[in-house]
């Protein structure tokens, strides 16, 4: 009798206690849902303020380097992780990217650089030569890391989706 009672709430604990779905990264597996920050951790980062109605937009593994965020199968924050030097400086690196920017039909329009506490970023805004697009890139470098996150959808409803990136990237921590 003692024994079954025991089996028993340990089944009970076991079962309020289990996250994870049937299939590793399928369904509603905590590494799916954007906001437990999981999935980015692979990247060397956490988000502490993803919206709850926002998911990743394709299938996530362990060597990927990028992560893709948005909502109804529309990406608006994309993620890519790029390794660098340790001697890498944030400000030369992002030169690289505003030669870039004109060859594919963006103009920049805001380009500023700051430090926090563990390390520095750059945010260039963008927009696309005939006004259909507009986008936001902040680089986030910590010793030999960048991470380059993209903000980005059309003309007439980026003001609303960058100020919900906006919200998302200050939550932005290095692991």
């Amino acid at each position: 009798m003692l024994h079954s009672f025991i089996f028993a709430l340990t089944i009970l604990f076991l079962n309020s206690t289990v996250l994870g779905a049937t299939h590793p990264l399928t369904g509603s597996s905590l590494i799916n849902q954007p906001n437990s920050s999981w999935a980015l951790s692979q990247l060397g980062f956490k988000l502490n303020n993803i919206p709850p109605n926002w998911a990743y937009n394709k299938s996530i593994d362990n060597t990927a380097k990028s992560i893709e965020l948005g909502v109804n199968n529309q990406t608006l924050l994309s993620f890519r992780l790029e390794n660098v030097s340790i001697k890498t400086h944030l400000e030369h690196y992002v030169r690289q990217y505003l030669r870039d920017y004109h060859q594919y039909g963006f103009d920049i329009v805001g380009l500023h650089s700051q430090k926090n506490g563990t390390g520095t970023i750059a945010v260039v805004d963008l927009k696309q030569k005939n006004n259909s697009t507009k986008s936001r890139q902040v680089f986030f470098h910590n010793q030999d890391k960048i991470i380059i996150a993209t903000c980005a959808d059309n003309a007439t409803n980026f003001d609303s989706t960058a100020a919900t990136c906006n919200q998302i990237l200050n939550s932005f921590q290095w692991r």
